[in-house]
């Protein structure tokens, strides 16, 4: 089932209890960081007109079957659940370009399902391999402060201010917590702790108890909850939209937000393996495949389109190499939907330590990235500002990629610019300036 876990034991000397833990240990970990999904995914999908109660269930059964096709068919340990940027777009569709619920499901399904196609076809691979590794390098190092950020602000360490972003109180509340947490988890990884991640998201939780930031009352009728009924979700398409150009249109932006986010995720967390990465980069074509089939199953069970989450590196940070710590977080995911009280009580607070420990593994990348050359880092220079400063990771990859091509166009080095990178200025400037 999952072919290279042994082979990865007789290389590193471990028994096969010990890799198992470190699997488990890192779906874990995952799990517990991106959990928040179960509460925002409901909210915001709430917000275009669907039934909270059912989108709540719908998350955690569509994340648990993609989750699952990741882990059984790309044998990797990432985990497939609704895009935080992509459900936000779902919603816009239907309460400001007038679109029904039903069409925007079935955008999602017919961009996933041509998705799909390419995902199995021989452009996938050309494409990927013609990739600058300069924009590589620079979407997962960016991905990663991203993500550092995204922990320290959701933790209010960093805050809004009419001037812009600002350090918050870090004397009380949720930023007194992450700080102290960070200590924590600093600790143990200097006492090279296996566990560390977990054990810091756990402990972390614990602290947060007398400092009134980790809220029990959700625990107040009981830690099992029956999840509520896919009324209204499941097949919920409108094919009469199919004849419609604008709808089409929409099929493209869909595909392309799709495609690139995938990419993205999938390279800043290929980085977090370090060294490693090139053992498991030929999976790179059967993870697309799995990412393209979780949009798909997602539509079915009427959700925005499922992605592959940068959280993921939580997991990987820990140890995570296999579909086992996928197969983890799916387990997670299917008790969350019975016992979620419990699992919703981690603050953001806990987590954003292990967020800004990944964050600083994935920014490790920029160190190979060649500033000398300026066709080569002035393009990087953008991914990284555009990222962090914005949280559009494709957007950002696309004003890369632009900038890259007229780059080297300027400098007079035309002749080096593969046929995926034209192809790709074509798509990254239609994106931009058109859909």
């Amino acid at each position: 089932m999952f072919a290279s876990k042994n082979s990865q034991i007789r290389q590193t000397g471990q028994t096969a209890p010990t890799r198992a833990l470190v699997e488990i240990s890192a779906g874990l970990t995952t799990f517990v960081a991106m959990v928040y999904v179960l509460a925002a995914n409901p909210m915001i999908l709430g917000l275009a007109g669907l039934p909270q109660s059912a989108v709540f269930t719908a998350t955690a059964l569509g994340t648990i079957l993609a989750t699952l096709i990741m882990a059984f068919y790309a044998n990797l340990p990432f985990a497939v659940a609704p895009g935080m940027g992509l459900n936000v777009f779902f919603m816009i569709l239907v309460t400001q370009m007038g679109y029904s619920p039903a069409q925007a499901i079935t955008a999602v399904l017919v961009s996933g399902s041509v998705f799909f196609l390419l995902s199995l076809s021989p452009l996938r691979q050309k494409f990927l391999d013609e990739i600058p590794q300069c924009l590589r390098l620079a979407v997962s190092s960016g991905v990663g402060l991203m993500i550092a950020y995204i922990g320290l602000y959701n933790s209010a360490v960093v805050v809004s201010t009419p001037s812009g972003p600002g350090l918050g109180n870090l004397t009380q509340g949720p930023a007194l917590l992450a700080v102290l947490g960070l200590f924590v988890l600093g600790a143990l990884l200097a006492l090279r702790f296996r566990y560390a991640v977990l054990a810091g998201v756990i402990i972390t939780t614990l602290i947060g108890l007398p400092l009134g930031v980790t809220r029990t009352e959700a625990l107040s009728a009981g830690i099992f909850s029956p999840p509520p009924a896919l009324e209204g979700l499941v097949f919920n398409f409108d094919f009469t939209i199919l004849g419609s150009w604008g709808f089409w249109s929409l099929v493209v932006t869909l595909l392309i937000m799709e495609f690139i986010d995938g990419l993205a995720g999938f390279l800043g967390l290929f980085s977090v393996m370090g060294a490693e990465a090139e053992r498991y980069k030929h999976k790179l074509g059967r993870a697309f495949v799995a990412d393209s089939l979780g949009v798909v199953v997602g539509s079915c069970l009427g959700l925005s389109p499922n992605t592959t989450y940068c959280e993921s590196g939580t997991g990987v940070a820990v140890g995570g190499r296999t579909g086992l710590t996928a197969v983890t977080v799916a387990v997670c995911f299917f008790f969350a939907l019975f016992i979620s009280p419990l699992f919703l009580m981690v603050p953001a607070a806990a987590v954003a330590p292990a967020l800004v420990l990944v964050g600083l593994l994935m920014l490790s990348s920029v160190a190979k990235i060649n500033f000398q050359d300026f066709s080569e880092s002035f393009p990087v220079f953008l991914v990284l500002l555009m990222i962090t400063l914005t949280w559009r990771i494709s957007d950002s990859l696309a004003v890369g990629w632009l900038a890259y091509a007229l780059m080297k166009i300027l400098m007079g080095r035309a002749q080096t610019l593969t046929p995926t990178v034209w192809v790709g200025s074509i798509i990254f400037g239609l994106k931009l300036f058109w859909l």
